[in-house]
């Protein structure tokens, strides 16, 4: 089958999603991990991007605490966190490490976003990091030169 034809034809589907269809599509085919949780940390959802990049499935996940990706030389910083996203700040671009199932530390590129219930209170949060090593590796090379 060309791959042309079949492109055309999950893009004539797109319109007859709904708006919760086209999102939820867009989260499972991201590159980037896309995690919610509530405000006590409990994983609510988990993408294939997630899993692929902690190496714990969804099924894994759900219902477990975020902190499970702690590493063990930030104990305060998922708290920090939450507290200011209850201030009102928005976590943008945030470099840090995070722990992958089989225990290597990942540099990632965390945002953190609030999530309000239809009353504007905040309900959970969402979650979205890359690896932070790719952007590392495009960019060491072009250091000091001008």
């Amino acid at each position: 089958m060309d791959s042309g034809s079949d492109k055309s034809e999950r893009t004539a589907t797109l319109p007859e999603m709904n708006s919760a269809e086209r999102l939820a599509a867009i989260v499972e085919s991201s590159d980037d991990a896309i995690i919610s949780r509530t405000l006590d940390g409990i994983v609510t959802s988990w993408n294939p991007a997630a899993e692929r990049m902690f190496g714990y499935t969804a099924k894994e996940m759900l219902g477990q605490p975020i902190t499970i990706l702690a590493p063990p030389t930030r104990p305060n910083e998922m708290p920090e966190i939450l507290e200011r996203i209850r201030r009102g700040e928005r976590i943008d671009h945030f470099e840090t490490e995070r722990l992958h199932k089989d225990g290597r530390i990942i540099h990632v590129s965390l945002t953190v976003s609030p999530l309000r219930d239809r009353t504007v209170r905040l309900a959970r949060l969402g979650d979205a990091m890359m690896q932070g090593g790719y952007r590392r590796l495009l960019l060491y090379p072009f250091r000091g030169q001008t």
